[in-house]
């Protein structure tokens, strides 16, 4: 008989054996046989939780059922890896054996359960457990406390977890980091982000520190709330308490901007982000790649892939397909199937969700045959298909005009077992709106709701414009009462849509309740809203009611008719004048009226009101549109004294309206001045060289502003050095003369200009 391997040396091969699933599996089968000596329990319990933390079920089961013995510890780790799996029945039934030992659960046991029941949604369940712990003499640890609460939080139950958080010191435990963590993520998510702070504030002086999982827990709260300022004074406060961001930071404050469409700023944090040896994700680029097609900035998109690709990140489907999508939006369905293909020509994970991205572009496009083959290719190669896809076939034949075949599709997808959603009904109501009226859509409701699919927000939008358009106002408005009935709220759309009914109809006083009512449910008018309210007043006091409703009412009203507008919005006081003027001057900005635009600003600055940045980037281009390049760059200064950081495209309009007009000494100064500002490089110059100046053919001027950047020592990378000149940076030929370096360039200049962004594929 072998002598007894110490305990020490056991436990020591248990765990190096623990960083090998192989290992531990070998080792299990070893340790408990005829021909070795029976080790101490504690070893035994040790390699029991070494399989349990690498999820090693099957293997844990076997080696518990030949353990000799077995004791609280024993139990517990059975339990607690069947609560983390998820498997509920499995852990009872090792508390049933626990309990037929005669032994007693311990609080390990219970936390375990807590955290069970909170994974699988019985959040009731998961209380009743927290609930019975001290009656049944278990303390609960700030394990137990940290489960719930995060179940809770994440069941939006927050009301309730603050309640259980504000009894965490009285039952003796301490709130540590990830309880606060937890709580602060459940308090933003649900818009409290105020609470979050003051719960912070509270802990902090009390002598806590929060960590960047904390920070992070803030940031994103404020981030989704759209406070990005706040979220970035969090990111500073980082900063100055000797806090390191780290990826998640710096990718949830690129996903906040690039989400209000402030791109630019979200490429100063990717820059900071590199510099400070941070390796951006696929979500960071991601956000990025989104930001970009979403500001139409879609070569920009397709640099930030080739970039990802660079430091061999592998694109999602998210990814692709959003790309996909982008090209589609703009008509260029043909560059999309090109990209699909190199896609599948690099060997990445191409699945449904890309391909029903492409789907739904060629039915837009009006290529609906093309779009029914590559289903029936998809179909014949074993994709499965869900309802996403059939309903992009169907709004493509509905588009058409073509709603039998679409009906046959929609019959088709139910015989393949694929059940239809509300958007898929939606469309189908919407084109029988269309072509039969209100009433003829009824059958069609009535088998969604038998199909026991819900209407939402978009489907009875339709029928309130339906009623609208036949001047059914009251019908309009009982479909209104019939949704909130049915406790979905009406959304800008919908609104809109009643305001523009009875503003059609002449009748002001209520098109101003609806206004109002609108306002008073935290929906936010928007340009919409006004025009609707803007050609009410115009038709009642002008005889001209065929221009006033074919021609954009922002281009013909009288300013008499602007400022009566202004007038009776500000007379509500339901919104902040800030965000009235604010609309107001970018609706006059969009029709390029240059001198209405400035009267407005001057009565808001009387006001000491601030325009948005969004207002500034509006006039900017409203003055580079109307060939005023000095006047965008007074309201530039005036944007940048007012502590907004300009987009690059207000800097590419008034860069390149400059050099159109010949004042490239101007435009120099102008550049100098923004390279002091914390932009990326490589973004001027693709968007300000590039996409502004060599596309538009000014070579020799683009050939001057790359040389202010290396006078003041900001170079782009070698590629996009090489680009513009023909050369890496580190081998600049001093010999090439002015002239034919310009020459060259406006040769280059051609090419580009020339070169569809397919080639970037």
């Amino acid at each position: 008989m072998p002598l007894p391997v110490p305990t020490s040396r056991l436990l020591a091969a248990i765990s190096a054996a623990a960083s090998s699933t192989a290992d531990l599996r070998r080792l299990s089968h070893l340790l408990l046989t005829p021909y070795t000596p029976l080790p101490p329990l504690r070893c035994l319990n040790t390699l029991l939780m070494a399989l349990a933390r690498h999820r090693m079920l099957p293997d844990m089961e076997s080696f518990a059922s030949r353990m000799p013995a077995r004791n609280l510890r024993t139990y517990t780790t059975l339990i607690n890896a069947y609560c983390l799996a998820g498997d509920l029945p499995a852990a009872k039934r090792h508390l049933a054996s626990l309990l037929r030992a005669g032994l007693a659960p311990d609080s390990h046991a219970y936390t375990s359960f807590v955290l069970g029941y909170c994974r699988a949604g019985l959040l009731s369940h998961a209380c009743r457990v927290f609930v019975l712990m001290p009656l049944r003499g278990c303390a609960r640890t700030v394990f137990t406390y940290t489960a719930l609460l995060h179940g809770l939080c994440g069941a939006g139950m927050v009301r309730e977890a603050v309640a259980v958080f504000a009894g965490m010191r009285a039952d003796g435990c301490a709130p540590d980091t990830h309880v606060y963590a937890t709580m602060v993520h459940g308090l933003c998510g649900t818009g409290r982000t105020g609470e979050a702070e003051v719960l912070l504030a509270e802990a902090m002086a009390e002598g806590f520190e929060p960590n960047v999982v904390v920070y992070n827990a803030l940031i994103d709260g404020y981030c989704n709330a759209g406070d990005l300022e706040l979220a970035v004074k969090v990111y500073e406060r980082m900063d100055l308490k000797g806090c390191s961001a780290n990826v998640r930071t710096y990718t949830e404050l690129i996903c906040g901007f690039c989400k209000s469409g402030k791109v630019d700023r979200a490429m100063v944090l990717f820059s900071r982000m590199v510099e400070a040896g941070l390796a951006p994700n696929v979500v960071t680029y991601t956000a990025l790649i989104q930001g970009q097609c979403n500001n139409g900035q879609l070569e920009c998109a397709f640099r930030m892939l080739q970039s990802m690709e660079a430091t061999e990140l592998v694109p999602s489907e998210w990814t692709c397909s959003m790309l996909i999508d982008a090209l589609c939006k703009r008509g260029r369905v043909g560059e999309a199937q090109l990209f699909l293909g190199s896609l599948i020509q690099k060997g990445y994970r191409v699945n449904e969700i890309v391909y029903t991205s492409l789907i739904d572009g060629l039915c837009k496009a009006g290529k609906v045959d093309a779009a029914d083959k590559l289903m029936q290719k998809l179909v014949s190669q074993g994709f499965v298909l869900d309802a996403h896809t059939y309903s992009s076939l169907i709004d493509g034949l509905c588009r058409q005009k073509e709603l039998s075949q679409a009906m046959l599709v929609l019959d088709d997808m139910m015989v393949k077992g694929v059940q239809p959603n509300a958007v898929t009904y939606t469309i189908l109501i919407d084109e029988l709106v269309r072509e039969l009226g209100s009433e003829g859509s009824k059958k069609i409701l009535n088998k969604m709701i038998a199909a026991g699919i819900k209407p939402d927000v978009f489907t009875y939008t339709i029928f309130v414009r339906s009623y609208c358009h036949e001047g059914r106002m009251e019908d309009a408005e009982h479909m209104m009462v019939e949704m909130v009935d049915q406790g979905i709220s009406p959304n800008l759309v919908t609104y809109n849509t009643l305001i523009s009914g009875y503003a059609n109809l002449g009748l002001a006083s209520q098109a101003f309740s609806v206004f109002k009512h609108m306002v008073a449910s935290r929906c936010k008018p928007n340009e919409e809203s006004y025009t609707a309210l803007l050609r009410l007043l115009v038709k009642k006091k002008s005889s001209n009611n065929i221009l006033a409703s074919s021609v954009d009412i922002w281009k013909i009203a009288e300013m008499e008719y602007l400022q009566e507008l202004l007038e009776e919005v500000v007379k509500l006081q339901l919104l902040s004048d800030i965000e009235i003027y604010n609309c107001f001057l970018r609706s006059l900005c969009r029709v390029d009226r240059l001198e209405e635009t400035k009267i407005l600003l001057g009565e808001m600055q009387s006001a000491n009101l601030t325009p948005g940045e969004d207002v500034y980037t509006s006039i900017i281009g409203c003055c580079c549109r109307l060939k005023m390049p000095t006047e965008a760059l007074t309201f530039l200064d005036s944007m940048i004294k007012s502590g907004y950081l300009p987009r690059i495209e207000s800097y590419r309009h008034i860069i390149c309206s400059l050099c159109e007009e010949g004042s490239i000494k101007i435009a120099k100064k102008v550049l100098g001045d923004m390279l002091l500002e914390e932009y990326n490089y490589d973004e001027i110059v693709w968007k300000i060289l590039i996409d502004g100046l060599l596309r538009k053919g000014n070579a020799a001027e683009c050939l001057i502003l790359l040389s202010v950047m290396e006078e003041q020592d900001y170079r782009p990378g070698d590629a996009l050095y090489a680009k513009l000149t023909g050369k890496t940076s580190q081998h600049v030929q001093p010999e090439e003369s002015d002239g034919a370096r310009n020459s060259r360039m406006t040769q280059e200049a051609s090419t580009w200009t020339q070169r569809g962004p397919t080639s970037n594929f």
